[in-house]
């Protein structure tokens, strides 16, 4: 019998726009879509999305009123991806004329990171842990 245990963690972050905030984390992000759930006729567009890099997993689900939930409002979520290498990110992502909320400083915890904000006003913190 197999003791119980997490497997891993899914981030869903809501979003106001599906179509472009795929593209914005595509371009931005290097993030591709791996799933899109659509209906052809109530949600051509889609209204939930995962997408991927390497190990990292993201999950968009669009902001539709009613809201069951409060957390489900676009604006306010919170991405933290750990990065190899954070001088090319910042570099990969500052050459593509992408806007920085803040640019990379050594947080007080160690690590280095900067602040991005995607189309639908969720924070995103790119950070490298330090050695």
């Amino acid at each position: 019998m197999s003791l119980p245990s997490f497997i891993r963690t899914v981030l869903v972050l809501p979003v106001l726009n599906m179509s472009e905030s795929i593209s914005w984390y595509a371009k931005v992000l290097g993030m591709d879509l791996a799933y899109l759930h659509n209906d052809p006729f109530d949600d051509p567009e889609g209204n939930y999305a995962i997408l991927r890099r390497d190990g990292a997993e993201v999950h968009l689900i669009l902001d539709e009123p009613p809201r069951m939930h409060p957390w489900s409002t676009a604006g306010n979520g919170y991405l933290f991806l750990l990065v190899r290498d954070i001088d090319a990110v910042f570099e990969q992502v500052k050459s593509i004329g992408t806007e920085i909320s803040r640019e990379i400083r050594k947080e007080d915890w160690g690590a280095r990171a900067f602040l991005l904000t995607d189309p639908s006003g969720n924070l995103i913190r790119i950070a490298e842990e330090a050695d």
